[in-house]
């Protein structure tokens, strides 16, 4: 009994911390989302991502050099790592164009959206039991999607399709990389592939597309890229300290910075449709959250 007194006002410490962490984490990449947003709208998405792919290979690359190889390189799947990290750069270029087309604030439904697809992915790919609560949560997410066309379903845009091919590609990108944890590839190597797909892709479609790029672009292009890496790597340390759930409502902060941006940097404004329909999209994950942990201990 002792013990477990003096232990709680530590796992009450590494809460907060952990709180804390995930806030800063979605500053961190809604820093980035804002950054793609300004180089978006003047130069094409390959030659973004061939840069930005370039960067983080060579990081990759480095950390093998430090001694780290077999996690970065090694994988029990290639196949399936070749077909996640495909999917991976098709989500990435959507995602661009989206942030090209899209209001800012408009993008976080697109990504709020994306546990529910990739629960429902879960089923179709894995085989996996979907309860009822998933088909509940996606309808409930689909109708807070339809929120963002006030003006009916005419205002349905390009930029709206781009944004949902982006959400669904990465959806299963990520139903896939749980698939290939199961089989000794280690998360680096994940990131690693990801990373050097979305290279390869814009290295084909580049040329084509190229604008010469200044040096402020060229150093926020870096900022973006480190910011990338920067939250998948903090990512890592959050979910030691919390569960994933915990950290998935947290996040949904991101849709408040989100919002800011977009106004102060941007100049949009966002309607009381986006709020509303942004709060069912949360409401549907939390939904899902909520039937997820309730099934264990049915």
């Amino acid at each position: 009994m002792t013990a477990e007194v003096g232990l709680r006002p530590v796992l009450q410490k590494t809460a907060l911390i952990g709180a804390g962490l995930v806030v800063l984490n979605t500053l961190i990449s809604v820093s980035a989302d804002a950054i793609a947003k300004d180089l978006i709208a003047t130069y094409a998405a390959p030659q973004l991502m061939l840069l930005s792919g370039l960067i983080a290979v060579l990081v990759g690359l480095g950390t093998a050099a430090a001694g780290q190889g077999s996690r970065v390189f090694h994988t029990g799947s290639p196949w399936l790592v070749a077909l996640r990290s495909t999917l991976g750069a098709i989500s990435t270029t959507g995602f661009f164009y989206a942030l090209r087309f899209l209001p800012f604030a408009e993008i976080f439904v697109f990504i709020a959206i994306m546990p529910i697809f990739g629960a429902v992915l879960s089923g179709l790919i894995l085989r996996e039991r979907l309860a009822p609560a998933v088909w509940c949560a996606l309808g409930l997410g689909l109708a807070g999607m339809l929120f963002l066309f006030p003006e009916g379903l005419g205002g349905i845009t390009p930029g709206h399709w781009i944004g949902l091919a982006a959400s669904l590609s990465g959806s299963a990108s990520i139903v896939l990389s749980r698939r290939i944890c199961k089989s000794h590839t280690h998360s680096m190597a994940q990131v690693f592939y990801a990373q050097l797909a979305c290279m390869v892709l814009g290295a084909v479609v580049a040329p084509f597309v190229w604008q010469p790029m200044g040096w402020a672009d060229l150093a926020l292009l870096v900022a973006y890229t480190l910011f990338i890496v920067g939250t998948r790597w903090l990512m890592v340390i959050i979910l030691r300290m919390l569960p994933a759930y915990v950290v998935m409502q947290i996040a949904n902060v991101q849709f408040l910075w989100m919002v800011l941006l977009g106004e102060h940097l941007f100049g949009e404004l966002t309607g009381a449709h986006l709020w509303v329909g942004s709060a069912l999209v949360v409401a549907s994950g939390l939904w899902l959250i909520h039937s997820q942990r309730a099934a264990p201990a049915r």
